[in-house]
């Protein structure tokens, strides 16, 4: 786990004046592939091999339902949820997106790369995939009967979108409003991580990570409103 919270947090914790073009593009190739190749690595040591079955990467005819439900209530439940956020805890300012758009194709093409192809799969696999069902277990207890089975799914659903939504708030330290972040990434936590309890994968849950990504950079560059 500590590989994969260094290559996440490894570039919010360097100096500004650090992340230079070649030190950014170095760090945005290597941490994906250093992650990458320890939920290979995990598979390999103590899963069966196959990253197919240790981590639910297969796709289901119930998909096509499940996938645009998932998709439409991010996308119609992450508003108000920011808005309660706001009310609630007060409004900290800052920009209202963690997307950062640069007319450079040197810059935006990385950057999606990365929003829509390297983290959704590898946060999907490492918090739906593999720590999610760890705390279900661990929850469950040695015997479980159904009423604790169902405590269990959804504090491990609760634990895990909370853990989700805190590895986003070092990009506050960029600007970005913290609350607003907060609660849309614990809203969109809890949703990726009941759909992937749902159907005991995780491939239908990188697909909508990834299509959410995808919307909020489009929106970020102006293509969607």
């Amino acid at each position: 786990m500590g590989i994969f919270v260094v290559g996440i947090f490894g570039p919010a914790l360097l100096p500004v004046e650090w992340l230079t073009y070649p030190v950014w593009l170095a760090l945005s190739l290597a941490m994906p592939v250093l992650v990458v190749g320890w939920i290979v690595f995990v598979s390999r040591r103590w899963g069966t091999g196959s990253l197919i079955r240790d981590y639910g990467l297969s796709f289901r005819w119930i998909d096509l339902l499940g996938i645009p439900v998932a998709f439409a209530a991010i996308w119609f439940l992450e508003p108000f949820a920011v808005y309660v956020a706001l009310l609630m805890f007060g409004d900290p300012g800052g920009l209202d997106s963690n997307v950062f758009p640069s007319p450079d194709p040197m810059i935006w093409l990385p950057t999606v790369v990365l929003a829509v192809v390297a983290a959704p799969f590898i946060e999907e696999v490492v918090f739906r995939g593999m720590l999610q069902p760890s705390l279900k277990r661990w929850f469950d207890g040695p015997d479980p009967d159904q009423t604790r089975s169902f405590r269990a799914t959804n504090a491990a659903i609760v634990l895990t979108a909370l853990l989700f939504a805190s590895l986003h708030l070092p990009q506050a330290f960029a600007g970005v409003n913290g609350v607003a972040l907060a609660a849309a990434t614990f809203l969109s936590g809890i949703v990726l991580g009941a759909l992937a309890m749902a159907t005991r994968r995780t491939a239908p849950s990188i697909v909508v990570h990834a299509a959410s990504n995808l919307v909020a950079t489009a929106s970020a560059y102006g293509l969607v409103a």
